[in-house]
């Protein structure tokens, strides 16, 4: 990249939470959907991977990125990643009295998000087209893009649903 260059994205920090004790991935990934739906995102479940088991447990990793085109010049999008660890599958009696299979272990949970301008790349046709980018994002939209935009989907999103996550978490280990 150029230094002359300017970026076309901005990351958030990922907010990270570990957790330990009893969860339901079923009940975890229909709260993430249900919440990134309410938001009006496209979820896509990236990755999926089962690893082979060792005698602490097995490892599990879920990757979900949701966007969400919020005006013609700007995209959103969220990353969860979800790592369990030590995991075994365990019978518990729920407060109604039924018999719910359940998981044990570890889990870290990673959330980040980024707003991502000119997310259909109409403004590289050409050189001039680049510049013209370029310049309209150094100097026109900036502090709109990494003020108010960006703001607002740390602060009504991304934290939001790592808040959802932790209450829900919290809520079935108890």
């Amino acid at each position: 990249m150029k230094a002359d260059e300017f970026v076309v994205e901005a990351g958030t920090p990922t907010l990270f939470l570990q957790f330990k004790g009893l969860w339901d991935m079923q009940d975890v990934y229909a709260t993430i959907a249900d919440f990134l739906r309410r938001q009006k995102f496209k979820l896509h479940e990236k990755m999926q991977r089962h690893r082979a088991p060792s005698p602490f447990g097995v490892e599990r990793q879920y990757l979900f990125e949701a966007e969400r085109v919020t005006e013609e010049y700007y995209k959103w999008f969220i990353t969860v990643d979800i790592e369990t660890f030590d995991e075994h599958e365990v019978e518990v009696i729920t407060k109604e009295g039924i018999k719910k299979k359940m998981a044990k272990g570890r889990m870290w949970v990673r959330v980040s998000g980024r707003v991502e301008t000119d997310y259909d790349k109409m403004w590289e046709k050409s050189a001039f087209m680049a510049q013209l980018r370029n310049f309209y994002n150094k100097y026109i939209i900036r502090k709109t893009w990494e003020g108010v935009l960006w703001d607002e989907m740390y602060y009504n999103i991304v934290q939001k649903m790592f808040n959802v996550i932790k209450e829900r978490l919290h809520t079935i280990s108890e």
